[in-house]
């Protein structure tokens, strides 16, 4: 996940979405006060959402019953967050414990801001085996630091309309980690099936969600996807990154099954479309769960794995917080961070249905409900199944370039290849931090 100013707005919102629904995210606190706090047995947290009485809280709260230690939860920062961020850190009295963007650890990390974790995982002698391991590496740095710490993740899953697809005599997706019958031919030869231009309903939406751009080009052979390894080449307009690009653009532009990039520019238009019933399958995150759950009534909607190309895996957005290197109390900070990753902790954090724990534990308790999707355990499983977009200096400053670029392709004037080769030396340049 992201912050709010620089995100984009696309992906933000998709996570806000669940986020704000499930009230997973916001401030918390055991006690809600606004501001100082710390000293000898507490720690300040920053979050930037309110939280009160959703899990959060509750994992806080029971983190001090537990440890004895005060957490005072200082007020939301719902606009602007990265600026607060900043100053707070450049100021030298930051909060304990605090929400990064995890566009933003790599270049924090490098600018020495952020305590490096790694000593008290060592001294601790943590078992990390017990977290999904492509997104506890996540803050990982090439240093060997681990800067950052991630408590939860929302895999992407194609959500699906049920009903739609048996009207259409169209048979369902997989309930399993499977691309058998479920590959990128199955996929669109699905959505022209579930596509009826009279009732304006469209079959499939990939290219709305970002983080298909990572997802897709893995999925299609790509080695490393957005960026290189070393996060200093825009690997994007790579040879297989292009194709599969394209063929999620050609969705609309050439098949005609996917809805006009001209009509998804309104917030949360791609959630309100497929409650309506105008789009029969949508790549998006688990924190539309809560949405969905609250919004659609006469339908039924299920979940399945991405379509399976080269590869069958998924990005994941990860919830991440950092321990700034100036804070006063980091040793509370770490074991209030400890604790939100543990088996107990991460079931409260369940409890919001719009994100994975990165406990694996605690994750397996993600089971059906009785509520839709009916196979809701898939988002635990994507843990075996994980991509993630490699770091880099500068991601927002590449972002900023590349994505507004894209929309020349999206609208359906040039072709990927096109847009992306000619803004890699800019995006590249912005790389360099």
């Amino acid at each position: 996940m992201t912050q709010l100013s620089d995100l984009s707005r696309r992906r933000f919102l998709a996570g806000l979405t669940g986020m704000t629904a499930a009230g997973l995210l916001a401030g918390c606190g055991g006690n809600g006060s606004a501001s100082g706090g710390g000293g000898k047995n507490g720690l300040t947290f920053l979050n930037w959402e309110q939280v009160k009485g959703n899990p959060l809280e509750q994992a806080i709260q029971a983190f001090e019953k537990e440890s004895g230690s005060q957490v005072t939860v200082q007020p939301a920062v719902t606009q602007e967050y990265d600026t607060k961020m900043r100053t707070l850190i450049a100021g030298g009295s930051p909060p304990d414990v605090m929400r990064i963007n995890d566009d933003f650890v790599r270049g924090f990390s490098e600018q020495g801001a952020l305590l490096d974790l790694r000593p008290y995982l060592d001294k601790d002698k943590l078992d990390t085996s017990q977290f999904a391991k492509e997104t506890f590496e996540f803050p990982k740095q090439p240093d060997g630091s681990h800067t950052a710490w991630v408590l939860g993740y929302q895999p992407r899953l194609i959500f699906y309309n049920v009903d739609l697809f048996k009207q259409a005599g169209v048979p369902l997706p997989p309930t399993t980690w499977s691309s058998d019958g479920w590959t990128w031919a199955d996929f669109q030869a699905a959505a022209k099936k579930l596509t009826d231009p009279a009732k304006k309903q469209y079959g499939a939406l990939v290219y709305l969600d970002t983080g298909y751009e990572q997802t897709f080009t893995v999925n299609h052979g790509s080695q490393t996807g957005i960026f290189s390894p070393d996060g200093t080449q825009f690997t994007l307009p790579g040879a297989k990154e292009v194709e599969a690009l394209q063929w999620a653009t050609d969705l609309t532009c050439k098949e005609k099954v996917q809805p006009p990039w001209s009509v998804l520019q309104q917030d949360n238009v791609q959630n309100q479309m497929f409650a309506q019933g105008k789009i029969a399958m949508m790549f998006a995150t688990f924190g539309t769960v809560p949405y969905l759950r609250s919004a659609m009534k006469d339908f039924t909607w299920d979940v399945a794995p991405p379509p399976g190309d080269v590869e069958q895996k998924t990005e994941s957005s990860v919830i991440v917080f950092c321990v700034p290197k100036k804070a006063k109390n980091p040793d509370a900070a770490w074991s209030l961070l400890k604790y939100l990753a543990s088996e107990d902790g991460g079931k409260i954090l369940l409890q919001g249905g719009a994100f994975t724990p990165i406990n694996l534990k605690a994750a397996a308790a993600l089971a059906p409900d009785g509520k839709a999707p009916e196979h809701i355990g898939l988002f635990a499983e994507a843990a075996k199944h994980l991509t993630a977009t490699n770091q880099t200096k500068n991601t927002i400053g590449a972002r900023e370039l590349y994505r507004p670029a894209l929309d020349t392709a999206y609208n359906c004037e040039k072709p990927v290849g096109d847009v992306l080769q000619q803004i890699k030396p800019q995006v590249e340049t912005a790389l360099k931090g």
